[in-house]
């Protein structure tokens, strides 16, 4: 999951250089992430502090305050229909696209209603979604689950708001997905 969450950061337009800058300051070269030995402890400890400054992992700040220790990672294929059971995290930008419902079908519609939240413009949104129409493939989204009924993004939020502007779309595509505790989910998520 650290690998992936953050080769994800390394290539966007978004997180890039602050993730690059992070690296260069822990003497990190793009090889930890872009080539990754999964199987080498000293790389898998250097990309775990990595994301440790990056975004709090395993220091309980940012993202990942109270974010659960025990989680068993599985690759899984969602479709169209899982959609409906995908939430975003409790964050002022995607409760306000989502009008509070946490789903990313509903900041869809706000996306199609032309509705901008804090001035920010849906022109990205808009143009991944033709990506992936036009055959595009994005990184796997990242996800926590206590039943695999119900998903909270944790990494990929711009993504699957991509794919809930086409849906159709969303068929096949591999996610992580890490399955916790319930009391544990609830607590990172409250």
């Amino acid at each position: 999951m650290i690998a992936e969450f953050l080769k994800t950061e390394y290539h966007s337009e978004r997180f890039s250089e602050q993730i690059k800058k992070i690296m260069k300051d822990l003497l990190l070269d793009d090889g930890i992430i872009l080539s990754a030995n999964l199987n080498n402890t000293g790389e898998n400890a250097a990309r775990k502090k990595l994301l440790g400054e990056f975004r709090g992992y395993g220091l309980n700040r940012e993202l990942f305050e109270n974010f659960p220790n025990e989680i068993e990672w599985s690759l899984c294929n969602f479709l169209s229909r899982d959609l409906n059971t995908i939430r975003y995290i409790d964050y002022s930008y995607w409760n306000e696209l989502s009008e509070g419902t946490h789903l990313p079908l509903r900041a869809a519609e706000t996306i199609r209603n032309a509705v901008e939240i804090y001035g920010q413009s849906n022109a990205g949104f808009v143009k991944a979604a033709e990506f992936i129409k036009n055959g595009g493939k994005f990184p796997r989204p990242i996800f926590l689950t206590s039943d695999f009924e119900q998903f909270v993004i944790v990494e990929g939020h711009f993504r699957m708001t991509a794919y809930a502007l086409v849906p159709k779309h969303f068929h096949n595509v591999e996610c992580f997905v890490g399955k916790c505790g319930s009391d544990a989910l609830e607590k990172w998520i409250s």
